[in-house]
């Protein structure tokens, strides 16, 4: 189990035994096989990189909805070492060490991921008139950025 970037006895060790390149992409379609990773996330946190976020407390309670985007990826190469800042909630930034970046970075793409991955299960199931499928949906800022404003 993972929850809280850092905590001991934890797998975090999991995580740091992935290539810091790898971060995203594998978070987003794990394989076992390749690198063995913790079974369970437990979000209790929020977790943020750079602009992007992922807060169950901020979770839209409609996004099981044909209208409702999906949310904003972050980038694939977050853990890399080149996202070493986080947008608090009053857009100012502060410095975060390559380590949290990469903890932070795989549960930030793993639950981003997953909940796109629902959401698009409802969609292809419910939606037969369309479904809104972009991925504009900026969960810290708590709207539709292609939204008109």
């Amino acid at each position: 189990m993972v929850s809280s970037a850092g905590v001991g006895g934890e797998g975090w060790g999991f995580i740091h035994n992935i290539p810091s390149n790898q971060i995203c992409p594998f978070a987003t379609h794990p394989d076992h096989s390749t690198y063995p990773l913790p079974s369970v996330i437990h979000y209790c946190q929020r977790y943020a990189v750079d602009r992007y976020f992922w807060g169950k407390r901020k979770m839209p309670h409609d996004i099981f909805t044909c209208e409702h985007p999906l949310l904003i990826e972050p980038p694939m190469d977050i853990g890399s070492g080149k996202y070493l800042q986080v947008t608090e909630g009053n857009n100012k930034k502060k410095e975060i060490s390559e380590d949290k970046e990469k903890m932070d970075g795989f549960v930030l793409c793993a639950l981003t991921a997953a909940t796109n991955d629902a959401m698009m299960y409802f969609k292809n199931r419910h939606c037969e008139g369309g479904a809104n499928r972009e991925k504009t949906y900026d969960m810290r800022a708590g709207k539709d950025t292609a939204a008109k404003k």
